[in-house]
This record gives structure tokens, C-alpha cells and sequence, in this order.
């Protein structure tokens, strides 16, 4: 260990003793507006080794921001050293319970335990629910202070979980269905009673999850998934999943606390991005210590940066192009820095900062940054960082990239157009690639002669059902026709469901393919899943490799079907993983060894059929640009639109076709507006606005009124008398009849 590293820990322990003292210093110290009176609840965050990624951020986000209350950051020497002596509460991320419990050390465990039983409160997700549970051979250090052990585990989705009357008896939590995030968290499974504790399942797992490998083992449907009560005289409240990684679960986390702590109301807000604010992204692979932990708090509460969290997976993903900076702080385990920004990301990076973006490194970061020789600026220390950010704020913004130029004769694709569609991520890759013109194609355009001025058709995800039933007969006979006359059809998802053979009554399919989908498969849900290419599959898209971990969300699972007379269309790729039922526990059909990927002749015409969602993910793009290369011979340039510097950030979503050639031929090639991709509630404070096209009901006023009265802007296009009619429930929205005037209520 470094000099600096030593007197780093040391600070931990002074901080620590300086909060023993006084009782309440701290970011947000004092009443907050709106104080109940009584003293402010005093937080301890663990965030030494073990305690990990981004919801770690989100705990300091959550806690530091919470009214009444006084969040500390605390590390394992300082536990060690009494500092939950002054705590009221002690929050234990996720990360890894065995990393947790080595950190705190024998004696660190055994203040944790002691503090449980004397009248503290405990609240824990994932690792921090661990941590309590029955030790094993691969996790002897565990405390044993709730009665369960482990049970199957591992994948990462967002799962249905089932909170019970309890939750509502204890913590006030409605009984229901939550969906929650999920990564790699244990399954609680009932074991060796503990001596003065009373802990009680408040919440069960409605759903399974096996995606990632092909060994059956026990479903976690029915387990417990969350547990309360008492140890002593203290009070624990444990998740196995991560309700903090969404603003729209935190009432999980309001009813934690509320039963840690006996208090009855709890609050946080949520503040809102001002125009102009730089959008900085906060690396969060590993786990941060006490002094990174703080300057997060700073970051999050002085409002002078839209700071939001970025690990490896969201790089991988294009989080780059959502933000102007990024900060790669010093902290326990910095050199997880080189698969984040290096190794498969290490050409993100470079990107990023080729279009004027930085990068500001600090301590083993910088060290590990300078390594990799990215180009990344390093820093001193986190003072040094703040002051480069600002320094940054102020220069110039770089002209922003320009749209390649179409080539002479480019290809012509079209897309189906919806309001349930998810086909914006493809529809951007064929607009502004210079090798395509892109046409958005409506149910109507079907039946009208649409498709004889295309040679392409891409038929995207979102509801097969009600996609056939918008084309009517005579549109999907006309599709089906253009594919056997020589047309190339690209399916993803329901646009591959459309190409099989019906399998279900009352819902018809085109039967294109020799297969139809498992029974029943929208049941199933969303998560990654792992698949295996054939080697035709290899061959068909060149690049891809043996395997690919990918988005999977209710698409089919390919099974034989019936012969299709001149057809030859074979399965490209299988998936390797066995189970996914993420949005309830009724049994589905398992997927392992089934299509997940298929192509070839039908008739004179080709299609690919692409039952997962490569395009959810910016590494495996590849994927996607190679099947339409598959049909095509020419594959789209990859071609992306990175924020500019200043740019207002937007949520748009497309409804008609109309709302969609707005988009893609004006919104998103004007430099002065990005369209951030986050669709939860959550993303809306970093927003500066919304543009709804689609009528608006009652729960999206509700959301929008909310987002309007924290200060965001929300422009309703309402270009038809029910539209304006639903846009009467939003107060303060600046209502527009035609797609003319949005750049100008945008400005405004």
C-alpha cells in the first residue's frame, strides 16, 4: 500500500471520529425545509472494498439527499474504529458479501452485529442481504443474523418480485408486484434458526431466471426475496435485488426505513438539470472509499454538474455518447478502469475524446489510465478534477460531426411504423448511414404500394398481434408478397414472430419460415441471454464469433414447423441459456437449444430473422449491421449521434409516422438537441424536456406534471382533436398543433 493510500485510510478513521463528536456533520447537516423536528437520522454508507458499481452511487445519491437525515460515508477501519457508535442506520450495498465481510475484518463484523443488537437499523440490498445470511463454504464470513442460506442464483434482469401483507403490516409497502432490478443476487432459502432474531419473508420471487448457463437447477419462483425484523433490539430490512438502481422502486427503500428507523415519513428529492449544465459521468465499476464516496456527495447536492453514473456495461452500451465528461476517481480497486475504458471499450474511449469529450483521472486511475495511453487527463486529486471540469465548462464547443453524405445510388429501406414499435435504435442505423435512404412505412403504406419503393424491409419489435392486425389482410399478404417476389425482410423480435408459422389461435403469422414459436412466450420477460452461433450462422455474419451474450425480451424461441414450399431458411444461432420468466412465475417453456437466430431463401427474396435484441446493446451492433449484410451485400456504416456540448437532452418517442419523420429528418440531426435514449422515470432529471406525440393518459400527466414542476419543459404535439382533448391533463405543457412549431417551444 502507497503512502498515499495509508493516509488516505487514516482520513476514513479522523472523519469517522470527527462525525463521533459531533453528531451530525455532513453533507445536508441541519433541518432540511419541511423538517419533521426530530433529530436528523443519522446514516452510515458503507463503501470500502466489496461494495461496488453504481449502486453504490445511487446509496450515496439517495441518502445524501434525504431530509432529515445525515449521510456518512464509512469504510472498514472506520467501523473498526466505533464509527457506527454515531449512526442511526447502516446501508450496505451490493457488490460482493465475501469482499464485504473481509474488508470489516473479525472485529469489524462484530461491531456490525453488535450495533444490530443494541438498537441500530440495517438496511442492505444484495450483498448487504447476504452479508446477514447463514455462512457457507464459499461464504464463511457471513454474520448469520437472519435464518436463511443460499439458494440458486446468478443473471442480471429486472424480475418480478411479490411483497406480501407483512411488507404492508411492517413498512407500509403495498402488497403486489414490483419489477426490480435483479443482478446476480442470492435466493433466500429457509435454514438454521438465529438466537434473538424474529425475521419474517415480506417478499417472494414471481419469476425465474436462467440465461446465462445450460445446467438445470431449482427455480427461485416462490423463495424469499425479501426479509424484516428484529435482532436484538435493532431492526433489519434486506433486499435480494437492487431497488435503488431505479427512482421508480425507491418507495421500497421509503418502507425499509421507515421500519429500521420507527420514523414515518421519508423524502428525497430529485433535482431537476438546468439548461446548459455539463453532463458528466462518474465511473463506478469498482468500489470508491471514503474520500471518492464524499466527493460524490458534493457532486450530487452542490448542483453545479448533471452528474450520472457509468460503469463497463453502460460503455458498452453507448454511454459515452450521453455525456460531456467523465471523472475516473481514485478508489479501492481502480484498475477495473482498464476494462471499463480499455480493452473492448479502449476504441469508445478514444472516440469520445477525438469528438471533444475528456476524461479526468486521479490517483490509481490515472495511474492505470495513463497505462492504457488513451489520452485521458490526469489529475491530482478530486479538488484538481472539480477545477478541470469547470475549466472544461467554459472552452469552446467543438463543431459538432457531420451526417455522412448519401452515396450516389444508396439502398432503399423501410420500417414499419407504430406507436408500440421499439425500432428507433435501427431506424437510426439505416437514416444516417450513407449507404441507405430510410422510409417510415405505416399500415396503410402496406396496402398502397408502399413496398414496391424499397428493397428492404424491416419489421421491428414491439407487438406481433397487433402489428398483423393493423396491416389487415390485404397489408400482410402484400409484405409476404414483396419478400417471395425478391424482397429482403429483416425481423426482430414481433418482426420475427411475423415470419413464422402460427402457432397460437387468433394470432396469424405470415408462415415465411419452416418454425414457429414455443408456447407460451411472451410470458417470459426481458434479460440477457447467451447464444451460440452454427457455423453457417458464423459464415452468414461474418464477425460475430461462436457466442454472444444479448437482449432478449419476449421474442420467440424457434421450433420446427411445417415445411414451407420453396423456402430455405435454417437456423443461424441457438440459445445457450435455459430459462427466462422475469414478469411472473407462471412455468414457460424452456429455451435452451432453441433458434434464436435464422436466415435464407423464401422464394426469390431473402430474410433474416432475429429473435433477441442485438441493437439494445452498442457491442453487438456488429450483429445487426451483419444481417442486414446478410440480405443486402452491403452493410450499413455505423454511424452514431453523440451529444454536443450544451445540446438540451430530450425524450421523444415516436407514435405515427408523422412523429417519426420529425425525428429522423429534423430533430436529430439539429446539433442544438439530443435525444437521450433512458426511458425510465428516473432519467427524466436529467432532461430538459419532452416531446410527446402520441395522446396522453392519465399516469404520463401525472409523471410529465411532476417533471414540469420540478422546472423541466414538456411540448405536447397535438395535431388531432383527441390529442388535444388528453392534453387538457397536463399543466404547464406548451401544447403545439403541428411538428412546425416544436423547435421553437423547445427554445422558448
Amino acid at each position: 500500500m502507497t503512502s498515499r493510500r495509508i493516509f488516505l485510510k487514516g482520513v476514513g478513521i479522523f472523519a469517522a471520529a470527527l462525525v463521533s463528536l459531533a453528531g451530525c456533520v455532513g453533507p445536508g447537516s441541519g433541518q432540511a425545509p419541511g423538517s419533521t423536528g426530530e433529530r436528523p437520522l443519522r446514516v452510515a454508507v458503507f463503501v470500502d472494498k466489496g461494495a461496488r458499481n453504481c449502486g453504490v452511487f445511487r446509496w450515496l445519491e439517495i441518502t445524501t439527499r434525504m431530509k432529515d437525515a445525515v449521510a456518512t460515508p464509512v469504510d472498514g477501519a472506520a467501523v473498526r474504529a466505533g464509527a457506527l457508535d454515531a449512526a442511526d442506520v447502516l446501508v450496505m450495498p451490493g457488490g460482493s458479501s465475501v469482499t464485504e465481510a473481509k474488508t470489516l475484518g473479525a472485529e469489524g463484523r462484530e461491531k456490525v452485529k453488535d450495533f444490530i443488537r443494541q438498537g441500530g437499523g440495517y438496511v442492505g440490498t444484495c450483498a448487504g442481504c447476504c452479508l446477514l445470511m447463514e455462512p457457507a463454504n464459499h461464504h464463511p464470513d457471513m454474520l448469520h443474523l437472519i435464518p436463511f442460506k443460499f439458494g440458486p442464483s446468478g443473471g442480471k434482469a429486472d424480475m418480478s418480485i411479490a411483497f406480501n401483507e407483512r411488507a404492508t403490516a411492517l413498512a407500509g409497502i403495498k402488497k403486489g408486484k414490483v419489477s426490480v432490478r435483479y443482478s446476480e443476487g442470492p435466493v433466500l432459502l429457509p435454514s438454521t434458526p438465529v438466537e434473538g432474531a424474529n425475521i419474517e419473508v415480506v417478499a417472494t420471487y414471481d419469476s425465474d431466471l436462467n440465461s446465462m448457463g445450460e445446467k438445470e437447477r431449482p427455480s427461485r419462483a416462490g423463495c424469499a426475496a425479501a426479509v424484516a425484523g428484529t435482532y436484538g433490539k435493532g431492526r433489519l430490512f434486506v433486499f435480494a435485488v437492487h431497488p435503488e438502481y431505479d427512482e421508480d422502486d425507491h418507495f421500497l427503500l421509503k418502507g425499509a426505513f421507515r421500519y429500521v428507523t420507527g420514523r414515518k415519513v421519508f423524502e428525497w428529492d430529485y433535482p431537476q438539470r438546468r439548461r446548459g449544465q455539463l453532463v458528466v459521468g462518474f465511473m463506478c465499476d469498482d468500489s470508491f472509499g471514503v474520500e471518492t464516496a464524499r466527493l460524490i456527495q458534493r457532486l450530487v447536492t452542490n448542483g453545479e454538474f448533471d452528474v450520472v453514473p457509468l460503469n463497463k456495461k453502460e460503455v458498452e452500451s453507448g454511454g459515452l455518447r450521453n455525456v460531456d465528461a467523465v471523472l475516473a476517481p481514485d478508489g479501492v480497486g481502480a484498475a477495473v478502469l482498464k476494462a471499463s475504458l480499455g480493452g473492448d471499450n479502449a476504441g469508445r474511449t478514444k472516440e469520445f475524446l477525438a469528438r471533444g469529450g475528456r476524461v479526468f483521472a486521479w490517483g490509481c486511475a490515472a495511474e492505470v489510465a495513463g497505462k492504457l495511453k488513451l489520452g485521458v487527463t490526469g489529475v491530482a486529486d478530486a479538488e484538481a478534477a472539480l477545477a478541470a471540469l469547470r475549466v472544461f465548462a467554459a472552452e469552446p464547443v467543438p463543431a459538432p460531426a457531420q451526417i455522412p453524405a448519401k452515396v450516389a445510388k444508396p439502398l432503399r429501406a423501410g420500417i414499419y411504423q407504430d406507436p408500440k414499435n421499439s425500432n428507433v435504435i435501427i431506424a437510426r442505423m439505416l437514416a444516417f448511414a450513407p449507404e441507405y435512404e430510410l422510409k417510415f412505412l405505416s399500415p396503410k403504406d402496406y396496402v398502397n404500394g408502399g413496398l414496391d419503393t424499397i428493397d428492404l424491409i424491416v419489421q421491428p419489435g414491439g407487438g406481433c398481434t397487433s402489428q398483423y392486425k393493423a396491416l389487415g389482410e390485404k397489408g400482410a399478404e402484400a409484405l409476404k408478397r414483396f419478400v417471395l417476389n425478391g424482397g429482403k425482410y429483416y425481423g426482430v423480435c414481433a418482426g420475427a414472430f411475423m415470419a413464422l408459422q402460427q402457432s397460437l389461435p387468433n394470432r396469424p403469422r405470415l408462415g415465411l419460415a419452416p418454425f414457429k414459436g414455443d408456447d407460451p412466450a411472451h410470458y417470459r420477460g426481458s434479460a440477457p441471454i447467451k447464444v451460440k452461433f452454427t457455423e453457417e450462422g458464423q459464415k452468414a455474419l461474418a464477425g460475430v464469433g461462436k457466442s454472444r451474450t444479448v437482449v432478449y425480451a419476449g421474442g420467440p424461441a424457434l421450433v420446427p414447423g411445417k415445411p414451407v414450399a420453396d423456402s430455405d431458411i435454417k437456423i443461424l444461432g441457438s440459445y445457450a441459456g435455459r430459462k427466462i420468466s422475469t414478469t411472473n412465475g407462471k412455468p414457460v417453456e424452456d429455451m435452451l437449444g432453441k433458434g434464436a437466430f435464422a436466415g435464407g431463401r423464401a422464394g426469390k427474396g431473402k430474410v433474416f430473422i432475429s429473435c433477441p435484441h442485438p441493437e439494445f446493446e452498442e457491442k453487438n451492433h456488429d450483429i445487426v449491421r451483419s444481417g442486414i449484410k446478410y440480405l443486402t451485400g452491403v452493410a450499413p456504416s455505423p454511424v452514431y449521434l453523440n451529444r454536443t456540448r450544451g445540446a438540451l437532452a430530450l425524450r421523444y418517442r415516436s407514435s405515427d409516422k408523422a412523429s417519426a419523420e420529425f425525428l429522423f429528418g429534423t430533430l436529430l440531426r439539429d446539433s442544438r438537441f439530443y435525444v437521450w435514449p433512458g426511458k425510465n422515470a428516473g432519467m427524466l432529471a436529467h432532461l430538459d424536456a419532452v416531446v410527446l406525440t402520441d395522446k396522453t393518459d392519465a399516469d404520463e400527466a401525472k409523471e410529465m406534471n411532476a417533471f414540469i414542476a420540478r422546472g423541466g419543459r414538456v411540448v405536447a404535439v397535438c395535431d388531432t382533436p383527441e390529442k388535444r382533448k388528453a392534453a387538457e391533463l397536463l399543466k404547464g405543457a406548451v401544447v403545439v398543433e403541428t411538428y412546425g412549431d416544436v423547435i421553437a417551444a423547445l427554445l422558448k
